[in-house]
């Protein structure tokens, strides 16, 4: 590469745009970028400039065949759909191509390159995740094989409230390189942000009906299907190649589209049962409160035949109140909650 095509490139890189065509071009070559799987558009197009640093006169060359850049003609007259090449001339033997717009290309290959991320940090999984998720053991297996598969599988946990779903979410958050988001604390363009600036290898995201925001549910999508996503905006370019998988929950799935359901595995969570109540307020309250047994025991059965609750967050919020632990103090915390009712 000679010197006056380093400067160029250096040039591009920072964020240099010369026109109208400079921009078309750059979005053009960056959304077919997002799309290429297995990496052939991209050695293409980086050909192609080659050729082009090397032929620089368009009034001495016509432009170049398909074997110049070792292309399909088939794969050259898509970048021409895509307004990326022109056709330069065209005779009953050939067909020659000139890209529209180096500059728009060469940036948009140095953005793509430049923010492919390949996580190769720890991929550890906990020994002891979900341990404090009592049943849902198929439910669990799933996500757990999910977890060592090489490609991501996004999941989707819905159905009633308190029925694990925040607890199994909370788990996954435990994961290296994970990132527990709130969809209704999102904000405009918030989860492209998330992603750009945080750059997870797991997105947890509770709350996942909560996001009505078109940017985001766009930024979502295109990271779920190709692992891409950008944002294309007037003097800003940015774009990100993630390897990312999507843990998300929700009450209600009625209201998402269709595009958006089918990029997930839908588990279904539904109400507890009172011995399942009583088994998993137990195995929280003893490992993460650190309550004995007798006294865990003694408020899941209360918070279940006083309060008439199936909700384990009601049981935490008894233990966390208590200030002798003793049985005389949770009838004490359960008098004044049941009078609140």
């Amino acid at each position: 590469m000679d010197k006056r095509f380093k400067l160029l490139e250096v040039r591009v890189c920072r964020g240099f745009m010369e026109s109208p065509q400079t921009e078309q071009v750059y979005s053009s070559s960056l959304h077919i970028l997002s799309q290429d799987r297995d990496g052939h558009i991209e050695r293409l197009l980086q050909d192609i400039v080659e050729w082009e640093k090397s032929h620089p006169s368009q009034s001495q060359y016509d432009g170049f065949e398909w074997f110049d850049v070792h292309a399909d003609p088939r794969t050259l007259n898509r970048l021409v759909t895509n307004r990326i090449l022109c056709v330069k001339l065209k005779t009953n033997k050939s067909i020659t191509y000139r890209m529209k717009d180096v500059n728009g290309t060469l940036k948009a290959l140095c953005d793509y390159k430049g923010t492919f991320i390949s996580i190769e940090e720890s991929k550890e999984i906990p020994q002891d995740l979900f341990s404090l998720v009592v049943g849902h053991d198929e439910k669990k297996d799933l996500v757990k094989r999910s977890l060592k598969s090489e490609n991501p599988v996004h999941f989707l946990l819905w159905g009633t409230v308190a029925s694990a779903k925040t607890l199994l979410l909370e788990d996954l958050a435990r994961l290296p390189q994970s990132h527990l988001v709130l969809g209704s604390a999102l904000t405009r363009s918030g989860l492209f942000e998330v992603l750009y600036n945080e750059r997870p290898r797991y997105l947890i995201i509770d709350e996942l009906d909560k996001i009505g925001d078109v940017e985001n549910l766009a930024a979502l999508l295109s990271l779920m299907e190709r692992g891409f996503i950008r944002e294309t905006k007037y003097r800003r370019h940015r774009s990100l190649k993630l390897k990312t998988w999507v843990f998300a929950s929700a009450n209600e799935i009625n209201h998402f589209s269709r595009e958006l359901l089918s990029r997930f595995l839908l588990l279904r969570f539904r109400d507890y049962t009172l011995d399942e109540f009583i088994n998993v307020a137990v195995t929280v309250l003893t490992n993460r409160e650190k309550l004995p047994e007798s006294l865990s025991l003694y408020i899941a059965d209360k918070t279940a035949n006083i309060l008439g609750s199936r909700d384990v967050r009601d049981a935490v919020k008894v233990s966390r109140l208590l200030e002798d632990r003793t049985k005389m103090d949770v009838d004490h915390i359960l008098s004044i909650m049941k009078g609140q009712k």
